[in-house]
């Protein structure tokens, strides 16, 4: 039966853990920067927009969730990693590829790529791509490319906010003033020598973008200097582009080279809408820094400033009663009133009894948003509340039109109502070889048809399509060690009713068990062997005083090799082995079990070895180092 595609509305990711037979989602690690920025269509400024409010975000510790601080080494997670299937990989350019996809620009315009290099080459082919040296002048939206050392090859990736004369703004993951763990907005000399070069997305906002969320304002009006700013070799002060320009706000910003480490009275900012008589406003006073950063909130300061005016502001300093001044800069408040409802999409399916939402943004951007408020045009069909969350009633197609609640801007949506979308899909079992799926029945379904990928981006391939009555699925077609992703749709009575395809959640299947497991005493000390298992990345050891006792978690080996150090003279111990596949998280079922008696160590040996110098058996072997991981795990028995 010919199955109708309906587009993916909106697409998000149940990030699954296999251990053993258990499946833990990875909803338990916390977003504290969730992407809240409701798209425009306008690719540059949602770039730029979600990619803002992403700044802070630190990495977390893999076994706690909690985010780690600038100097940790561990490798942490971070949902821009996940998106990739590599949870703790280095993810500068993941978190590119992530605002992009976040933001709706087709890949096409914004590859998805996770590697710096890789971006660089499919610009120069896809694209436009300028090298730093060919004095290329970067703008808002462009991709900038660095590496530290000065070489030619990218090795860490940006997104361009904004250019003022030499200074080049950016908002950069996997960076920071510590280890580099940190999403943060950078303002980066456009002459240094480590910036590679800048890729040119054919974005459709291209020609008419005219500014920065976050570091040029729109119609900033360019610098006003005279002749009474300040410079010299000892003493500069400057002024610098406004930031986060709303109807009634801006972040100044400026900074004073004071080489001479000069008593520096006061430092701030001259500020009005006279360009000639500006007020003061203190920002700092008293220092002796060779180096000045200054930042001012201007609604905190002055007050809040009218929509659609200019200001004037220059930095200063008061060094022994005398003012010295920066240029003059102008900035300009965007008008607060929204003229314009932007809709992510014109068209929003919903199930019977199911609810949806309509998301909407107001431009211009920063124009004060009030809300929105829907009304539906026939609410046996669907109703809508005013903020725009709808309520499927009956099969069919409805208009919801909305206005906003400050000015008088409008939009209309068409609301599509069809049969719900399979809920609750899961995985009820995982092995080896296959994979079974399973979902909440749908009342009134005459079928589903279930999809598998092994790529997360590719378009959904039908593996099965399945009667009313059937709510699992057995993949017997997996082969161990690989990653699947699965997604499902309700078919309705008719084709044009039939659900969206669901949220997609993937797994691994699992690693094989180690076979040919084998130990032996080795000196003093007792080896464990096993044979490779494909796909595997590591193993953990485990390790029992009876053979059906508790068995305890006594390290990690990167090979098919494993000494154990740490045993009791005539001790006899039980070991099994785990294979498992770091980068998902995935392991085998415990291998069969091998038994050795560690050697029986006498007095003399033991003094000899300087083990003890007074020994009573069984006689504790030393530790030494060996070719393991400490795992950290002191007791863990895994739910095979």
């Amino acid at each position: 039966m010919a199955v109708k595609l309906k587009r993916i509305f909106s697409l998000m990711l149940v990030a699954v853990m296999l251990a053993g037979m258990s499946v833990v989602a990875l909803a338990a690690y916390p977003d504290n920067y969730p992407n809240t920025h409701r798209n425009t269509g306008r690719n540059i400024a949602d770039l730029i927009a979600v990619a803002r409010t992403q700044i802070g975000y630190a990495e977390l510790n893999p076994s706690t969730g909690v985010p780690l601080s600038e100097t940790s080494q561990v490798a942490g997670y971070t949902k821009y990693g996940e998106s990739f299937g590599y949870s703790t990989g280095e993810w500068c350019a993941y978190f590119v590829s992530w605002c992009g996809r976040k933001a709706g620009i087709p890949t096409s315009v914004l590859p998805r790529l996770g590697n710096c290099a890789a971006s660089v080459s499919w610009y120069k082919k896809n694209s436009v791509y300028y090298p730093a040296s060919s004095g290329y002048v970067p703008k808002a939206g462009d991709i900038v490319f660095f590496n530290w050392s000065g070489g030619s090859t990218a090795k860490h990736v940006g997104i361009v906010t904004g250019v003022s004369g030499n200074s080049v703004f950016t908002i950069e993951g996997n960076t920071g003033p510590g280890r580099g763990n940190r999403c943060m907005a950078k303002q980066r000399s456009r002459s240094a020598g480590y910036i590679v070069g800048y890729g040119v997305p054919a974005y459709n906002d291209s020609s008419s973008y005219g500014g920065s969320h976050s570091f040029v304002g729109v119609g900033t009006g360019g610098s006003y200097s005279d002749s009474i700013s300040y410079s010299s070799s000892q003493l500069a002060v400057v002024t610098t582009s406004a930031t986060e320009i709303t109807a009634t706000n801006a972040m100044l910003h400026g900074s004073v080279t004071n080489k001479g480490r000069l008593y520096v009275a006061s430092a701030g900012f001259l500020f009005g809408t006279d360009k000639l008589k500006l007020d003061k406003y203190q920002v700092y006073k008293a220092l002796t820094y060779p180096e000045i950063k200054l930042e001012m909130d201007v609604a905190s300061n002055v007050g809040e400033l009218k929509p659609k005016s200019t200001y004037y502001y220059r930095t200063y300093v008061t060094i022994d009663g005398v003012d010295y001044i920066g240029p003059t800069y102008a900035l300009v408040t965007v008008d607060d009133i929204p003229k314009e409802i932007v809709l992510q999409d014109s068209t929003v399916h919903v199930g019977v009894g199911q609810t949806s939402e309509i998301f909407w943004s107001q431009l211009p951007l920063g124009s004060t948003d009030k809300g929105v408020t829907w009304v539906s045009e026939d609410k046996r069909i669907a109703t809508v509340t005013g903020n725009g969350l709808v309520m499927g009633i009956n099969y069919g197609r409805v208009k919801v039109s909305g206005k906003t609640n400050y000015g008088s801007a409008t939009a209309e949506c068409v609301i599509e109502v069809l049969i719900p979308t399979p809920s609750n899909l899961q995985f009820a079992d995982v092995d080896e070889e296959n994979i079974t799926v399973k979902w909440d029945a749908v009342h009134g379904a005459k079928g589903y048809v279930l999809y598998r990928n092994s790529d997360i981006d590719s378009e959904p391939q039908k593996l099965a399509e399945l009667d009313a009555d059937e709510t699992e699925f057995r993949d017997t077609s997996v082969k161990a060690g690989e990653k699947y992703y699965y997604r499902i749709m309700t078919l309705a009575d008719k084709d044009e009713y039939n659900s969206d395809i669901s949220e997609v959640i993937y797994t691994t299947a699992k690693l094989p068990a180690p076979e040919k497991v084998t130990s032996s005493k080795n000196g003093v000390w007792i080896n464990v062997e096993w044979s490779a298992v494909e796909k595997a990345k590591s193993y953990l050891v485990f390790r029992s005083t009876s053979e059906n006792g508790l068995y305890t978690n006594i390290g990690k080996a990167y090979s098919e090799k494993f000494i154990d150090h740490d045993v009791l003279s005539g001790q006899t111990y039980y070991y099994k082995v785990v294979a498992e596949n770091g980068n998902d998280r995935t392991r085998s079922d415990f291998s069969a079990v091998t038994a050795t008696k560690a050697k029986v160590v006498t007095k003399a040996e033991a003094s000899k070895d300087s083990i003890c110098m007074e020994v009573i058996t069984p006689v504790p072997v030393r530790q030494k180092n060996a070719e393991i991981v400490r795992s950290g795990i002191k007791e863990f028995t895994p739910s095979f």
